[in-house]
């Protein structure tokens, strides 16, 4: 049941990639090409913020400006190459790495739970126009409302924004403009998903402009029930308003994008790899499998149930101002967001077809007892943050370039997660105290297991950069950031015993709640030296420190063992840039040392057996550090843009992940005995173990990819734009434990778009197909043990998937 108690902390916002198919049926998004205007324009604000490297036409200033590993990837690239999924941007970036279940990875630096599971904070920031984002799949929004993806990475929050211990990602929306603008775009695919949407913006007087724009997308599921719930499996229904305002004056800049998301959606079914049909009990209630005698589903993409259920997304609202003020001397600059949302949803649990059976004379009840099947997950999810941010920056021209700032960022979740049998007798409804007579409180969901969580989230910090020639070739560039943290939280669950027909106990532990607190503070930062002997070739070296804040283990795990502390992250690199005519090679080798590692793990506790120290009782989840991994590496990229109109980016990426030191006190043991417990194992082999010497889980050592398109000019007749991608990504082991049960294999993945565009640039169609030689490919494993043997449910990746938009811009 452990495996099952994750809260969908984000549920809100993971189904919230605006307008593209989930990853389980990710299609090439549909996203708009952003026109010449609003391009430059875009372009010129990050700059002169001095905030990310644009790929294309860097000058000596814009490389040096940060000398730290940086991707960018335009909304051309998006619609040419068909890279517009977050999959797909984060295949093609060297360095990241995406699963669906954790989120993003970089260089093997990431979060080690779930993103559904609250406690553990994002280990990469998102942003959108400077405001966090909690889920990754906000970097992926349409091209209609959206234009570069930029990708850091390295530890950051010196120049601007929350404290990132790995990486950052900010999305750079598409902005109002001078001129009246507008684009419409309508797409067809496969299996009847199709999507419309609209965006206009222009001019209200020659100082305030707008933007407003809608869109949908609607995707039947792609996932094959031989169950009797017809069309269950994952589907969408998605809807998507924006509306901006933007003030320029002679000194002052305002920005505001309002923009309300909503969807009904249908959840994803995993596929089964066995059926647990042996015992008559496994948990708190019967085993629903039991004496079950349908095939599990042998396909990938194959489900097996009764109840479709639903995802839905209500009272959802985003609002993010950027405000900018010249005072001749520096800048003064603001960016503050606020978002809000409430997301419900139920799930069958049980994943087979039947939603009860008459007890055999041999089962353990009474005569023609019927034992419900129809189990159910649940979640409902109340949730708001916001940040504030202030900056003083140097304008340009200044002899020395420098950046002081403040930031505050604040969180609070209210989140609630249950398992019921909604087709249990009332007795489950009116449980009695563990055993005895008396009444317990009323359980009027059926629940078997219920749990609630409450968590907030503060953190303050004060930053500063600094940029300065030491000579004409030589500058340095660094920054140093202070940040406190403090979150606290309470955590209840019950525990419901249910023996149908006649019989429901509260078994809920005298201790059922817990109040964790914590608070944290430390320094961070980032200094570099970047050296251009000569035109076009760039050389650095750069030493960052990153930290976070402690995490909590909520609803797993009570004190002491809920919390591990804060984790630190050192990061030694040389980088080089070279430039030469249409082509840009930029490439790093770095070495990594990463402290007191945030990672779930199991354990059993340590008692005295005839004064021998002896692991027993029940494996349970325990958050720990690890003392020490280090990873080294190296990446590069290389862009060549034959003409124009074209671009083709390859890139390469070597990790080797390692834990140096990971062997976390056990529990009870006095002397300490240290190691963690794999409960795949067979029983006997369940003994605490050294993890020292393992790979770090979800880091792959090879990462390649190739993207691009190639313009060919048909004369009058406009162009035809061939495009598409090759992603491939190694192995690696989705547990700290190198089993081959937790083994996930290579895989590369092959898109290709066509794309015709009239001679005046204003009409586009593209076809499109995702994963074009049908790879069947996982992220993640799950693993229990089902009659003494490991069984393996793998969360596939997407099935292929075609379409074909066309784009009209006004």
């Amino acid at each position: 049941m452990i495996g099952k108690r994750a809260l969908y902390a984000s549920c809100a916002l993971g189904a919230a990639l605006a307008f593209a198919p989930a990853d389980a049926q990710q299609a090439q998004e549909n996203n708009a090409t952003t026109d010449d205007q609003e391009t430059e324009r875009t372009r010129v604000q990050v700059e002169s913020r001095g905030e990310v490297i644009v790929v294309r036409g860097e000058t000596f200033d814009e490389v040096l400006n940060q000398p730290q590993s940086v991707s960018i990837i335009d909304a051309e690239d998006r619609n040419l190459a068909g890279v517009g999924t977050v999959r797909q941007l984060v295949d093609v970036t060297p360095g990241f790495v995406f699963t669906n279940t954790f989120g993003i990875n970089v260089r093997g630096v990431g979060r080690q739970t779930p993103q559904t599971l609250l406690g553990q904070e994002n280990a990469v920031i998102q942003y959108v126009d400077g405001f966090i984002n909690l889920v990754p799949s906000n970097i992926a929004e349409s091209t209609l409302f959206g234009g570069n993806v930029q990708f850091l990475r390295g530890p950051g929050g010196t120049l601007y924004g929350r404290n990132s211990l790995a990486g950052s990602v900010n999305l750079i929306s598409r902005a109002p403009t001078d001129e009246f603008t507008g684009e419409v775009e309508v797409g067809v695919g496969r299996a009847g998903w199709h999507d419309l949407g609209v965006n206009v913006a222009g001019p209200i007087n020659d100082k305030l402009g707008y933007r407003l724009g809608a869109q949908r997308f609607v995707g039947p599921t792609l996932q094959d029930n031989i169950g009797s719930a017809e069309d269950a499996g994952f589907a969408t229904d998605n809807t998507y308003f924006e509306f901006q305002l933007e003030y320029t004056g002679e000194r002052l800049h305002i920005r505001n994008r309002a923009t309300h998301f909503t969807y009904s959606n249908q959840p994803g079914y995993p596929t089964v790899a066995a059926y647990n049909t042996g015992p008559v009990f496994g948990g708190l209630s019967p085993n629903p499998q039991y004496n079950y005698d349908v095939a599990a589903p042998s396909e990938p993409y194959q489900i097996n149930v009764d109840y479709v259920g639903f995802d839905k997304l209500d009272n959802n609202f985003q609002n993010i101002v950027n405000v900018d003020y010249d005072l001749d001397f520096a800048t003064l600059v603001y960016v503050g967001g606020y978002q809000q949302y409430l997301a419900t949803g139920s799930a069958d649990r049980d994943l087979t077809s039947r939603a009860s059976y008459v007890a055999a004379p041999t089962d353990p009840f009474a005569p023609g007892t019927v034992v419900p099947t129809d189990y159910r997950s649940n979640y409902y999810n109340d949730n708001n943050f916001w940040s504030q941010e202030l900056r003083l920056e140097s304008n340009a021209g200044s002899p020395v370039d420098w950046v002081v700032g403040a930031y505050y960022f604040n969180q609070h979740f209210d989140e609630s997660y249950w398992e019921n049998i909604p087709g249990a007798g009332d007795v489950l409804a009116n449980p009695t105290i563990g055993g005895g007579a008396t009444l317990a409180a009323p359980n009027p969901r059926k629940s078997e297991f219920e749990q609630r969580n409450k968590y907030n989230i503060r953190s303050t910090a004060v930053f500063g950069n600094v940029v300065f020639d030491i000579t004409p070739t030589l500058r340095f560039d660094g920054g140093l950031r202070y940040t406190w943290d403090d979150k606290d939280a309470k955590t209840d669950f019950r525990y419901v015993f249910y023996y149908p027909p006649f019989f429901a106990g509260d078994f809920t532990p005298a201790v059922s709640s817990a109040n964790p607190e914590q608070s944290d503070s430390a320094l961070s930062g980032r200094a570099a030296l970047a050296w251009q002997p000569v035109n076009d070739f760039e050389l650095y070296g750069a030493y960052s420190r990153g930290y976070q804040s402690s995490a909590f283990t909520l609803g797993q795990g009570l004190p002491p063992n809920n919390i591990a502390e804060s984790q630190f992250l050192d990061v030694y690199e040389l980088g080089v840039g070279y430039t030469m005519g249409q082509f840009r090679f930029d490439g790093s080798i770095f070495y990594q040392d990463f402290f007191d590692m945030q990672i779930p793990i199991s354990t059993r506790s340590i008692v005295q057996v005839n004064g021998q120290p002896e692991p027993v009782g029940p494996v349970y989840q325990r958050f720990v550090n690890a003392e020490k991994a280090v990873i080294k590496g190296a990446e590069l990229q290389a862009t060549w843009q034959p003409n124009d109109r074209s671009n083709i980016v390859f890139s390469y990426t070597y990790l080797d992940p390692t834990f140096d030191s990971f062997c976390p006190n056990v529990p009870g043991s006095n002397p300490p005995v240290c190691g963690a417990v794999d409960i795949t194992a067979p029983p006997a082999q369940q003994t605490p173990q050294d993890l020292s010497g393992n790979q770090i889980p979800r880091t792959p050592r090879h990462k390649a990819s190739v993207y691009g398109y190639y313009a060919v000019p048909l004369g009058n007749g406009g162009f035809l734009y061939p495009g598409g991608s090759i992603a491939h990504q190694g192995d690696y082991f989705a547990s700290p434990f190198e089993q081959d049960r937790f083994h996930i294999p290579g895989r590369t993945i092959v898109g290709a778009t066509l794309t015709y565009r009239s001679p005046d640039d204003r009409f586009d169609i593209t076809g499109s197909v995702s994963n074009l030689f049908e790879e069947i490919y996982s992220d993640n494993v799950n693993v229990a043990v089902i009659g003494g043997n490991a069984a393996r449910t793998l969360s596939y990746g997407a099935d292929r998937f075609y379409s074909v938009v066309l784009r009209y811009r006004l």
